[in-house]
C-alpha cells in the first residue's frame, strides 16, 4: 500500500504543473503491487470537481474487492503531500474516508467513518528499512473485520472496541477494551454474548517464531465453548509464550477462574493437537470445578446431578500423547447426589500417581448413604504402581452389620479402567433396613457372599455365584452383570433360585394377612434397564417337604386380588366368612413379563383359569384366578392396594 501511495503521489505531482493548464487529467495504471498488496486497472479523474479513482480489484493481505471506487471532492496533490477531505470509498458499502499522505516521509494518516460516532485512525511511515503503523479505535465495531477471520473460527457478530493496536518490524503490541463483545461459529458450538473486558498483548520477532505476552481479563458476560458454559465473567489469563510455523505455546501462565481458583499452566498446541501441557493448582474451590469444568464432561453418567463442596489441588503433567503425572488431592469433601441416589461426607484423598513410580495414597470418607442405606466411615491406603491401584481388604460399616471388600484392584488397559474385588454381607437386620429404605416392617437377618465382581470398562460380572440369605432361606444369584453401571441407564441381567423362604415371615412384613409354610422362587432371564423391570420368568412355590400349612381369610383375600375380578363374594355368602384360617396343599403364581404385560399361571389349570391356592386339610379353600394377561404397570397396582389394604376379596 505504501508503494502504491509513493508512486501515485509522485505521478499526481508531475500534473500539478499542467494542471495549472488543463481544467482535467486523466490517467491510468495497469497493475501495481507489493508485499500483501496488488491492484489492477487502475484510473484517475482529477478535475474541477476533486478526484474520482476506480479500482477495477484490489487485494490486501488475502482479500479481494472488484469494481472500488474512491471520490474526493475535495482533493489536494503537490510535490508535499496528497489528501482528500470529506472522501467516500464504495464497494459493498459506502466507507466516509479522509486521508494525507506525506511522499518525502512516506507517512500514511487515514480516518474511516463506518457509521455515526464510530472511527478507525489509521497511521502508518516508512523510514530506510523500518516501518511502523498504528490503529486507534473508537467506538468500532469488531464485526467489521469478520471477514478476516479463518472459516472455521468464530466470527465477532457485534460490540465495541476501544483502544490502541501498534505494528512495526520491531514488533507489535495492543491495549484494547470489550463491550457487549458478541461472536458465534457456523454450528453454534462456539458462542459468546455481551462480553466486556480488556486485552493487552505485545509480541516481537524472534528467530523465524513470535515471543509473545498477554493479559487477557473478561469481566462480564457468557461464554460456550462445547461442551462448557461459562454464565459470567470474572475469568483472566496472564502469560508469554511463542508462536510459529511449529504450533502455539505457553511457557508460563496464570489462569484465573471465577469461582473455582487460579492454575499456574504452561503447554504447547502443535497443528491443532495437544502435544505437552502442565497445571498445577491448590485450594481448587470444588463446588465451581464441578459446575464449570467437570460437570459437562459427566452428562451421560451417575455423577451427572452432583452437589459437591470441599477444596481440593490438582498438579497434571501430560507429554507425548500422555499422562505421565497426576496427583490430586480432596479435603474434607462431600458429594450428593440430587437424585438421592447416593451421598458421602468427609472425602479426603490423597492420589499421588506417577508413571513408572510406586506410590502409596490414602482414601478416607466419614459416611454416607446408598438408596437410604447408610454406612460408616473407613480409613485405607491406596498402592499404586503405574496404571495398577490395590486397596487392603477392608470392611465397612453398614447399618449393624458389615459390607467386606477383599483384595481390591484395578488396572487402566486400552484406555478404559478394569477391575475385580470380592467380599460379602455379614448380618444385618431386616428390620433396620426395610426403616432405612422406608418399607414395611420386615424381619429376620440378610447376609451374602460375593466370590468375585469384575469390571472390563463396559459392565460388571459375577464371578461364580451370589448367596443371600434372607427370610431364613437362601437365594442364590447366577449369571449377575450390570452394562455401563455409571451411565444414565444400567442395564441388570441375573438369574435367581431362592428355596426355603419363611412365608410367615414375608407375609408379616407386608400386613399381608398370615400364611405358615415355606415358598421356592425362581426368575429366570432377569433383565432391567435403568432399574426397570423388562423381560423375565418368575414363579413362586410350595416348597417340597412336610410343614404347617395355614393361610388367613386376610391373605386368600389379598391373594385373590392379584388373580384379578371371578367370582366376587362368595366368601362373604356362605359359612366361610366366619373362619379366619384355612388349610392348604399348594400356592404357587408365575408371570412371564414380555413388552410391559405379565402371562400369568398358578399351581394347575382350572375352569377359565389358574388355581393360586389348592386347598387341603379341614376347612380348605382354593383360590382361582381369572386374569391371564396383566400389564406390569397394573400388577405393581394390585401390589400397592393389597399393602395398603384396600383390596377387596375375589375369591371362590
Amino acid at each position: 500500500m505504501k508503494a502504491f501511495l509513493l508512486r501515485l503521489a509522485l505521478l499526481l505531482a508531475a500534473a500539478v504543473a499542467p494542471a495549472a493548464v488543463a481544467a482535467d487529467l486523466s490517467f491510468s495504471i495497469g497493475a501495481i503491487a507489493g508485499a500483501g498488496f496488488a491492484a489492477r486497472d487502475l484510473t484517475l479523474h482529477w478535475g474541477e470537481r476533486g478526484m474520482d479513482g476506480e479500482v477495477g480489484e484490489i487485494r490486501i493481505f488475502g482479500k479481494t474487492w472488484r469494481n472500488v471506487r474512491l471520490v474526493c471532492p475535495v482533493f489536494h496533490a503537490d510535490l508535499a503531500a496528497i489528501s482528500c477531505d470529506r472522501g467516500e470509498l464504495q464497494a459493498a458499502d459506502k466507507l466516509p474516508l479522509s486521508f494525507t499522505y506525506w511522499a518525502a516521509r512516506h507517512r500514511l494518516e487515514a480516518r474511516l467513518f463506518p457509521a455515526s460516532g464510530e472511527t478507525w485512525r489509521i497511521g502508518a511511515s516508512q523510514a530506510d528499512n523500518a516501518w511502523e503503523a498504528k490503529v486507534d479505535l473508537a467506538n468500532a465495531n469488531p464485526a467489521r473485520l469478520a471477514g478476516w477471520f479463518p472459516v472455521d473460527w468464530p466470527r465477532p457478530a457485534g460490540g465495541r472496541l476501544e483502544g490502541t493496536v501498534s505494528f512495526s518490524a520491531a514488533g507489535l503490541t495492543g491495549d484494547l477494551r470489550l463491550r457487549a463483545l458478541a461472536f458465534s461459529d457456523a454450528a453454534g458450538l462456539r458462542a459468546g454474548d455481551k462480553l466486556s473486558g480488556r486485552l493487552l498483548v505485545s509480541a516481537v520477532p524472534r528467530g523465524g517464531e513470535w515471543r509473545w505476552t498477554a493479559d487477557v481479563g473478561w469481566r462480564e458476560g457468557a461464554v460456550f465453548w462445547r461442551p462448557f458454559y461459562f454464565p459470567s465473567g470474572g475469568q483472566r489469563f496472564v502469560g508469554q509464550g511463542s508462536i510459529g510455523p511449529d504450533g502455539l505455546s505457553v511457557t508460563h501462565g496464570k489462569l484465573e477462574l471465577a469461582g473455582v481458583g487460579s492454575a499456574r499452566v504452561a503447554g504447547r498446541w502443535h497443528k491443532g493437537a495437544l502435544t505437552d501441557f502442565e497445571l498445577a493448582a491448590t485450594g481448587l474451590d470444588l463446588d465451581g470445578l464441578y459446575r464449570l469444568i467437570l460437570k459437562p464432561w459427566l452428562e451421560k453418567g451417575a455423577l451427572a446431578n452432583l452437589d459437591v463442596r470441599g477444596s481440593g489441588d490438582l498438579r497434571w503433567r501430560y507429554r507425548d500423547e500422555a499422562t505421565r503425572v497426576f496427583d490430586v488431592a480432596l479435603r474434607e469433601t462431600s458429594l450428593k447426589d440430587r437424585d438421592r441416589r447416593f451421598a458421602i461426607d468427609g472425602v479426603n484423598l490423597r492420589l499421588p500417581w506417577e508413571e513408572g513410580q510406586e506410590n502409596e495414597g490414602k482414601l478416607a470418607f466419614g459416611g454416607g448413604h446408598f438408596f437410604d442405606i447408610p454406612f460408616g466411615a473407613i480409613q485405607v491406603p491406596v498402592k499404586m504402581k503405574g496404571w495398577q491401584v490395590a486397596l487392603p481388604d477392608l470392611s465397612l460399616p453398614v447399618l449393624d452389620g458389615r459390607l467386606t471388600v477383599n483384595g481390591f484392584q484395578a488396572e487402566r488397559r486400552g484406555g478404559m479402567w478394569n477391575w475385580r474385588f470380592g467380599g460379602g454381607v455379614t448380618p444385618i437386620s431386616m428390620e433396620r433396613l426395610s426403616a432405612a429404605l422406608g418399607w414395611p416392617k420386615m424381619f429376620g437377618s440378610l447376609s451374602g457372599v460375593l466370590p468375585a465382581a469384575i469390571y472390563d470398562g463396559h459392565q460388571v460380572r459375577v464371578d461364580g455365584v451370589l448367596l443371600v440369605r434372607a427370610f431364613d432361606g437362601t437365594a442364590v444369584v447366577k449369571n449377575l452383570s450390570l452394562v455401563e453401571p455409571l451411565g444414565r441407564a444400567p442395564r441388570l441381567y441375573a438369574d435367581l433360585d431362592m428355596r426355603g423362604l419363611d412365608l410367615d415371615l414375608l407375609t408379616r412384613t407386608f400386613s399381608f394377612g398370615s400364611i405358615t409354610g415355606r415358598v421356592d422362587a425362581t426368575v429366570s432371564g432377569l433383565e432391567l434397564s435403568n432399574w426397570q423391570p423388562v423381560k423375565f420368568d418368575a414363579r413362586v412355590a410350595s416348597s417340597p417337604g412336610d410343614y404347617p400349612r395355614q393361610i388367613s381369610q386376610r391373605a386368600v383375600q389379598n391373594i385373590s386380588s392379584l388373580g384379578g375380578a371371578g367370582a366376587g363374594a362368595a366368601i362373604q355368602r356362605s359359612f366361610l366368612r366366619f373362619l379366619d384360617q384355612f388349610g392348604y396343599s399348594r400356592i404357587g403364581l408365575s408371570c412371564v413379563l414380555r413388552n410391559g404385560v405379565c402371562t400369568m399361571d398358578g399351581v394347575e389349570a382350572a375352569p377359565h383359569g389358574y388355581v393360586i391356592v389348592k386347598g387341603g386339610g379341614i376347612p380348605a379353600i382354593t383360590v382361582i384366578g381369572y386374569n391371564r394377561y396383566v400389564g406390569w404397570d397394573e400388577l405393581l397396582g394390585r401390589l400397592e392396594r393389597v399393602i395398603q389394604g384396600n383390596v377387596k376379596p375375589i375369591v371362590e
